[in-house]
């Protein structure tokens, strides 16, 4: 019933408003300017949208979101008072409830007019109005609510039939430990992102164990579904009582609650070695479920779970004293080889001539991914023998039907997270983008739903990007992996190529997200084929019939607008978006300076990037965008910033980084709600005025060696700042006016988070070796560059947070191995070591129980790993260079006793490639490494090496087992 209201009154103030644009054009209703006219003409297409929604039958298996009917019952008070203010009485709503809203707003009317700037008011609630019209019911689309298909099923599907592709030296490897003479309960997790063959690995473990008739007395498999709680878990626990107690004896415990079923597992456990097989834990949750169910009865028992989540992963080596195997791409061997596999039926098989280019095509966008190989592999093996017999290169449309078959697995596999995905089918092929712009445009795009604060908002967004990372979705651009460890430098992303044409297809088959290719399947309201809707466009290519294309579109319902590459700029008519919310124009080759002026009447932008683009010169009349939240004019050839930004009263982000503009407008300080400003970069030093002024969270990259003592200073006062990153010059280090300021900053600053320090040349930074009172919640410290004397002692005060950290020292004390070894939290560290070691550095045992990545730039890398040191050290870089040639026995060692590393990279220049030195540093981790149970990859100068095994004799699996099978409850 409600619902009914809410919709009675929005068609009623959605004819109320086309009425009173009517009389204003007639001359009867006057509005203040053409900018109120914009706004409330949007208003009218919004309501449209939101009427369409309710309208349309909800989601069969749940109800209208009630957050969004709450939102637009708010929305509807709020415009019924705007259009009151403006023109007093409305005509009478059909119900009374809408009676009551015009009573109160009549009441409230006193208010609106002491209002100095009621068009701010207008945007602001058109742009809220904006993203209630984005948050359709069923956002949320509910996962897929049958149970996934048993782990053999599908491991069938993508192992390739009883010899699988490309995982036998990881199965080896992970069987030893399995079987390793343990009797304590062990957890090995198999983790990576969706499709990458977790299961295939887990299920081809679990026959190899199988086929050791005597080892465990018990074995079950089971997997976590997508439904929702409490069915989940109990799915989940009956399926793993009908496997260890039988179906009849499953059968009475249907009745159960999911504890008692916890209970019985247990009670059937207990004195038996058993080996349970979970297939895709999703939730933290999932460990509680399995600590009440499974016995750690020291009979030998094993547990092996594949996750797509890394966290959850660390939780069963850290709590669990587990082991995890990540992961990754098959190598462009093993995916030649399981594509020939699945499609012609052996790994000596070939395919035919005219399907070589097709072949080589499909291989190289997979990218070494098993699910996408398996998928494309059906559809060769379909038509290979058509192929065979009419010798015809596939046509455009078969290739283009090739990725259609497809999508139905792909579908199943990503269903569940493919709302809130489909909007980077709006990326072209290739297209590069960092994590912070990504996140603000999700948010401004109406993808986090209602607002519940930037800060939450912002959490949220970086959440989904995370699952879509876990998912496979997206990657990091290939240049950024390797050598730099900074994860907050590796912020460029891409979309999997292979993903992108299946949301491309699927966004647009939604009606979410059209591209110059799918545009023409967009909606025709009462089959109007001259009035297509697409409210997000994305020009990516410059198609010949382009234009003829957004000829049929009705541009004013369009809201994101995405162009890029070689568009022809006269086949966009810029003009005809007038009601744009988010406009992305990075890479666009042909933005003009004139089409600015264009932009500037779009007076709902919430997003504006030029980002990459030949334009000179922002207009005055950007001063029109009043509500907008983020401008990017980064790597422009923009040299001045027009004083009218600062009458962006709404900006919250500022990117000028890589321009020529060396000044930022004295009238910054009216941003009040400016939270990130991003400088420097093109050899320019950006003068910032005010600086007390602004309250800012982030500020990067300033170069601070044309700043007086004073703006250094002046930093401190910046209460919000979280982070913060700097270049500081040789000189600024030697003088004490600049060293005391800078020093003072770092000790007000409260809340920072993350500093980074950018020196130049010879400096040093001793200096602030003397903090007596850093950031407590400091969680990043990273100087490049510069040089501290030795570790200063208050970074062991950052134990509970620093978890990064890149510093240089000129001697490295045993205490200093000792404040490093301690820090709990620390999972990366790059340390610099400016001195040739005199004597081996240990790393003592229970030290750096944290650290995952550790990089160590030393001419001669004099390490030695005790047992218990860097468990969790899953990475080793060593950067080295010529040393001594007495040093007879200085290299690292230990490196067996690192039970997680993965792999080892060795860097050093081709001018020392013939120092004795290196040359012994590489022969002795590539012996180590040779000895070490487990696959580890060395890499030295970006080559990959081979190491070869120095196996130990064994008695056999026979003495394993042996050892194993002893009596219960010991």
């Amino acid at each position: 019933m409600e619902q009914e209201q809410l919709l009675a009154s929005l068609e009623y103030l959605r004819n109320n408003i086309s009425r009173k644009l009517a009389d204003a054009a007639d001359g009867g209703w006057q509005l203040t300017d053409a900018r109120e006219r914009h706004c409330f003409a949007f208003m009218e297409m919004e309501l449209g949208a939101v009427v369409t929604s309710l309208r349309t039958p909800s989601h069969p298996h749940g109800g209208v979101d009630q957050d969004w009917l709450q939102e637009l019952r708010r929305l509807v008070r709020q415009i019924e008072r705007l259009v009151l203010v403006k023109h007093g009485e409305a005509a009478d709503p059909p119900t009374c409830q809408c009676h009551a809203l015009l009573r109160k707003a009549k009441r409230r009317r006193s208010f609106f007019r002491r209002r100095t700037d009621s068009y701010s008011q207008i945007q602001h609630e058109a742009y809220g109005l904006h993203l209630a019209a984005e948050r359709p019911r069923g956002w949320c689309e509910r996962p897929n609510t049958s149970s996934d298909p048993p782990p053999h099923a599908a491991a069938a599907a993508a192992a390739g039939g009883d010899r699988p592709v490309g995982i036998n030296a990881a199965a080896k490897r992970l069987l030893r430990r399995l079987m390793a003479a343990d009797t304590s309960l062990r957890f090995m997790a198999i983790a990576g992102p969706a499709g990458m063959g977790k299961t295939t690995l887990a299920v081809e473990l679990h026959r190899r164990l199988r086929r050791q008739t005597k080892l465990f007395e018990c074995c079950a498999v089971a997997s976590f579904s997508r439904m929702r709680e409490p069915v989940r878990t109990k799915l989940f626990l009956h399926t793993v009582v009908s496997q260890i107690a039988g179906l009849e004896a499953s059968s009475s415990h249907n009745s159960e609650t999911n504890d008692q079923l916890a209970a019985s597992i247990w009670k059937h456990l207990q004195y038996k070695r058993y080996f349970i097989l979970i297939d895709d834990i999703s939730k933290d949750s999932d460990w509680g479920i399995i600590n009440d169910a499974f016995p750690a009865n020291y009979c030998g028992s094993r547990i092996l779970l594949t996750t797509r989540s890394e966290l959850i992963a660390s939780c069963c080596v850290s709590h669990y004293d587990g082991d995890v195997h990540m992961m990754k791409p098959l190598s462009d061997s093993n995916s030649d080889r399981l594509l020939r596999t699945k499609a012609f039926g052996s790994m000596d098989s070939y395919p035919p001539d005219n399907l070589k280019l097709l072949y080589k095509e499909i291989l190289n966008k997979c990218r070494g991914i098993p699910l996408f190989i398996t998928g494309m592999a059906e559809w060769l093996k379909h038509h290979e023998q058509q192929q065979r017999e009419i010798s015809a290169v596939p046509t455009e449309e078969q290739v283009r039907m090739l990725f259609k078959q497809f999508e139905q697995k792909l579908s199943f596999k990503y269903s569940y997270k493919l709302r809130p995905s489909l909007y980077l089918s709006m990326f072209p092929q290739g297209y590069v983008f960092d994590k912070n712009h990504f996140a603000m445009k999700w948010l401004l795009e109406g993808l986090a739903g209602i607002s519940s604060g930037l800060k939450l908002d912002m959490e949220q967004a970086k959440m989904s990007f995370t699952e879509m990372v876990d998912t496979n979705i997206i990657s990091p651009v290939a240049e950024n992996c390797g050598l730099n460890l900074d994860e907050d430098e590796l912020q460029q992303w891409q979309v999997n190529p292979f993903i992108r044409e299946f949301l491309a297809s699927k966004a647009a088959e939604k009606g979410y997200v059209f591209t110059s290719t799918t545009l023409s399947s967009a909606p025709a309201p009462h089959g109007d084929s001259m009035n297509r809707i697409a409210r997000r466009l994305a020009l990516h290519n410059d198609d010949p019939w382009l234009s003829a294309l957004l000829q049929q579109l009705n541009p004013s319902h369009t809201r994101s607008l995405l162009i890029c590459g070689a568009v022809d700029r006269t086949a966009v008519p810029l003009d005809k978006f007038a009601y744009l919310v988010v406009l992305d124009l990075q890479g666009w080759a042909n933005l003009k300076d004139e089409d600015l002026v264009q932009i500037c009447k779009m007076f709902l932008l919430t997003y504006l990037s030029v980002s990459r683009t030949r334009v000179s010169k922002l207009p005055p009349q950007v001063k029109e965008l009043r509500i907008l939240n983020t401008l990017d004019v980064s790597h422009t050839h923009i040299a001045e910033l027009p004083s009218e930004v600062c009458k962006l009263t709404s900006l919250r982000m500022l990117d000028l980084r890589g321009t020529k503009i060396s000044q930022v407008p004295e009238q910054i300080a009216m941003l009040h709600f400016l939270k990130t400003l991003l400088v420097g970069g093109d050899g320019v030093v950006t003068k910032i005025p005010h600086m007390t002024d602004l309250q800012l969270s982030t500020l990067a990259t300033v170069d601070l060696s044309e700043y007086p003592a004073s703006f250094v200073n002046a930093l401190g006062r910046q209460s919000s700042l979280r982070v913060l990153a700097i270049t500081w010059s040789f000189h600024q280090s030697t003088d004490e006016a600049y060293r005391k300021a800078l020093r003072s900053s770092i000790e007000q600053c409260k809340e920072l988070r993350s500093l980074t320090i950018h020196c130049a040349q010879g400096c040093s930074m001793e200096f602030l070796g003397s903090l007596s009172d850093p950031p407590k919640e400091l969680e990043k410290f990273k100087v490049t560059t510069g040089r501290f004397v030795g570790v200063p002692q208050w970074i062991g005060g950052l134990e509970h947070h620093l978890a990064f950290l890149q510093i240089t020292v000129c001697k490295l004390e045993p205490d200093g191995v000792t404040i490093l070894g301690s820090l709990r939290c620390l999972k990366c560290l790059v340390l610099g070591l400016e001195f040739v070691p005199e004597e081996e550095i240990v790393i003592g045992s229970e030290t750096f129980r944290e650290l995952e990545r550790f990089s160590l730039d030393c001419p001669v890398p004099w390490l030695t790993f005790s047992q218990g040191a860097m468990p969790m050290l899953n990475y080793l870089q060593l950067k080295i260079c010529s040393g001594p040639a007495n040093q007879a026995g200085a290299a690292p060692s230990g490196l067996t006793k690192l039970p997680r590393i993965r792999e080892v990279v060795i860097c050093y220049s081709k001018w020392c490639s013939d120092s004795s030195s290196v040359k012994m540093t590489v022969r002795a981790v590539r012996k180590q490494l040779g000895r070490h149970p487990g696959q580890i990859d060395l890499v030295v100068n970006s080559k990959e090496v081979v190491t070869r095994r120095h196996n130990k004799r064994q008695s056999g699996t026979k003495n394993v087992v042996h050892q194993l099978m002893w009596p219960r409850g010991q």
